[in-house]
């Protein structure tokens, strides 16, 4: 790779994973770090010497199982972690990073996965919005119509459902129903339960308990979208505000209660919280709101309700040691739990290690069986390459001996996978991985490569300050 693809490491998507951040478009990503850079520059020179070895282009190389090994290799080197032995978090031998097939050994394990943060554009509703296509930065010759047809609803089931392991996923809610809300989240669940005809999808009601009855989201709302949508949980997002109206807490009696009273009362149990990523695309709101501080109150109050913090309170360039010193006032609780979306990604370019440290200083206060699976995707694209980091991670013994912190077992991944979720959502997984051997995905999938090598590497959310604020000045224009 020379020194311009480098510097744009957004306009290389042959990576086998996103060496730095992706945005979901709600906060901006920082510039590559050294280490990311140096990552990025030794991978293509390691990469350059195995592709000729094998015969193959180095854009070739890099899509099979040896080019994430070689990553592998490459980011325990720049961040001097050990390859193999007690300190290895990310184990990799040399063998695995010459050889396609020894490497393909890494990612073997067959975990049932329960993805509980998805997304995409409603472009029916939405696609008049332009500055949208600016999300789609891989692409720059295609017009903005086309880019916009890589948010769309049939690319995410071929990102996630058909290139991924992903046996279940959740339609996760985005703030003021933009670009996408319920009733489209529930036509999204429908297409690809027909498409499998097996129970593959689910939708969660999305509600801003600010917002008017006569208002896109309000609690009022909530009743339609459980018994004409079928929504199976509550999502919300407790930093959804304006300088007029700034946001709120889960522990407010008068704004979030009456929610909570109003999902018990339709029967569901789940409360999932946007907690971390500040937004900065509404310059009226404040990171002060997607603190994890009102968890502990409203979790002891509601203790039928379970409280899944999404992103896990993780805020770049400060992590979540915030939101595990709240774990450490509910631990023993039982219903406070975290899902990892776009947070196991960013903290895993900053290093393996780091991405180690984010499971297991949670697991150390809730437990493995309370951390739940997301990818936040389509915006990093298909979400396979998370699914084999975590395939891959381990916590080291050096590391469980200094922190305390339980063995990344493989029940463990297991759980964080998919058990936890299929626990929360009422998923029959003995019964639902039968349905799914012979469904309609599986038999697409069967002509597929069995490793998803064949799957794009594309990611959908920007990567630089400079794309991000090109964003903002589009969708403010």
């Amino acid at each position: 790779m020379d020194k311009s693809d480098m510097d744009r490491p957004d306009l290389i998507p042959w990576l086998p994973f996103p060496l730095a951040p992706v945005s979901n478009g709600e906060w901006c990503p920082p510039p590559p770090s050294r280490e990311q850079k140096q990552v990025m520059h030794r991978l293509g020179e390691e990469a350059d010497v195995r592709a000729k070895k094998l015969g193959l282009s180095r854009r070739d190389f890099l899509r099979t199982a040896a080019g994430t090994a070689t990553a592998y290799m490459v980011m325990n080197q720049v961040h001097g972690l050990a390859n193999a032995g007690d300190g290895a978090v990310l184990p990799v031998t040399m063998e695995q990073t010459l050889d396609p097939a020894a490497a393909a050994g890494l990612f073997d394990a067959d975990y049932f996965v329960v993805d509980v943060q998805l997304h995409h554009v409603d472009l029916e509703a939405f696609g008049n919005i332009r500055a949208l296509a600016s999300l789609r930065f891989l692409e720059p010759q295609l017009s903005v119509e086309e880019r916009l047809q890589n948010l769309s609803q049939a690319n995410m089931i071929e990102e996630v459902w058909v290139d991924s392991e992903t046996a279940v996923g959740i339609i996760s809610g985005v703030p003021d129903g933009v670009p996408m809300g319920p009733d489209v989240m529930a036509e999204t669940r429908d297409m690809v339960n027909r498409l499998a005809g097996s129970r593959r999808a689910a939708m969660q009601a999305m509600i801003d308990p600010l917002d008017s009855p006569d208002g896109n989201l309000p609690i009022d709302d909530l009743e339609r979208q459980v018994k004409e949508l079928g929504a199976v949980a509550v999502k919300t997002y407790t930093g959804n505000g304006t300088r007029q109206r700034p946001g709120w807490f889960l522990d407010d009696e008068e704004i979030a209660y009456p929610l909570f009273a109003e999902a018990e009362r339709l029967g569901l149990s789940t409360i999932n919280v946007h907690k971390g990523f500040p937004s900065i695309s509404n310059f009226d709101m404040t990171g002060e709101f997607v603190r994890s501080r009102d968890i502990p109150k409203a979790s002891k109050d509601w203790p039928r309700l379970n409280f899944v913090a999404y992103h896990s309170g993780y805020f770049p360039g400060e992590g979540n040691d915030e939101f595990v010193d709240i774990l450490k006032q509910v631990k023993g609780r039982g219903n406070v739990y975290a899902e990892i979306g776009s947070a196991f990604a960013v903290a895993f370019t900053n290093g393996p290690d780091q991405a180690a440290h984010l499971l297991g200083a949670m697991a150390k206060e809730i437990g493995y069986d309370h951390i739940i699976w997301g990818t936040d995707s389509i915006w990093w694209g298909s979400p396979q390459f998370q699914i084999n980091n975590l395939k891959s991670l381990e916590i080291s013994p050096q590391m469980q001996e200094e922190f305390g912190y339980p063995p990344l077992t493989e029940e463990a991944k297991a759980q964080i996978l998919g058990l936890n979720a299929a626990r929360l959502y009422r998923i029959d997984v003995d019964e639902t991985r039968n349905t799914f051997t012979t469904d309609g995905i599986a038999r697409i999938k069967a002509d597929r490569d069995p490793h998803n090598q064949d799957r794009t590497h594309y990611v959908y959310g920007p990567r630089t300050r400079r794309e991000f604020l090109q964003y903002l000045a589009r969708a403010n224009a």
